[in-house]
């Protein structure tokens, strides 16, 4: 057998012959060491294929099947998935819950009524004042501006995007500090919906969602998307009409400007 495998008739009466012969198979140092780089250079080519594949597993939305989805996306922003989806399997009474939820927000601006004046939306005293009163007499969150309270209450920015007029909205504390304008980050605290189907959505992707947010319309206030006509020229609000009905035409200013003002608010004010 010796001499097949090694040719040498004297191979196992030599030490020295024998173990040279083993070392390409002996778990050495200099072995390991080569294993070791052997897996650094294949590892980052299995961890991006294993995150990739855990990434596009993972759901791309939450609708709520539960009345109030303004309420709902908020809560399951700010508690998580399987917290929510426990609380349903556990019997929970989610009525119950949403109206403590309510109270807690409304009781909170009860004590601190000035705190809804930092909304980046600007509203009058007799809005505030309706607001707080429709957190607690109001069955359900059905229009934007309930995002105004959530915004300040949880401390996070909202966006909610209407793809039907390719335009958004944000919601925030006027002092809340975001480093979303470092190209390199996401803000995490970010949340976003979008209205589908007359209801809202809750949305995970949000870094797609800010890439392509320039090239959509920001609407800069929820009552009235549009400042008034003389503030633009006629390329300007051409150019909002274009990304808002996904077509050009020729028009007049104010033809333009009353189109847009008209589908704008329409979409945005609709009951959910």
């Amino acid at each position: 057998m010796n001499e097949i495998f090694y040719g040498q008739k004297n191979f196992l009466k030599s030490q020295e012959n024998f173990l040279s012969g083993l070392n390409p198979y002996m778990l050495t140092p200099d072995v390991w060491v080569q294993m070791q780089q052997q897996l650094v250079k294949e590892s980052p080519s299995t961890e991006a294929s294993c995150s990739k594949e855990i990434k596009e597993s993972l759901p791309k939305s939450f609708k709520p099947t539960l009345r109030d989805t303004i309420f709902w996306c908020i809560y399951v922003a700010i508690n998580g998935e399987a917290f929510y989806q426990s609380q349903l399997k556990s019997g929970t009474n989610m009525i119950n819950l949403m109206m403590n939820e309510k109270k807690a927000i409304s009781e909170h601006f009860n004590k601190n009524a000035t705190l809804l004046k930092n909304s980046n939306h600007k509203i009058t005293l007799a809005k505030i004042n309706e607001i707080k009163c429709n957190l607690m007499t109001k069955p359900m969150m059905d229009s934007v501006e309930s995002f105004i309270p959530c915004s300040i209450y949880y401390g996070r920015p909202i966006y909610v995007y209407f793809e039907e007029i390719h335009s958004y909205l944000r919601f925030n504390d006027k002092n809340y500090v975001s480093d979303e304008d470092d190209n390199s980050k996401i803000d995490e605290n970010i949340i976003l919906l979008s209205a589908k189907d007359g209801k809202f959505v809750l949305e995970y992707d949000v870094g797609n969602f800010m890439k392509k947010k320039d090239a959509l319309f920001q609407i800069q206030h929820y009552e009235k998307s549009l400042s008034g006509v003389s503030n633009y020229k006629t390329e300007e609000i051409r150019e909002i009409y274009k990304t808002v009905f996904g077509e050009d035409a020729e028009m007049k200013k104010p033809e333009y400007y009353e189109k847009v003002l008209v589908k704008t608010t329409a979409v945005v004010n609709a009951k959910k």
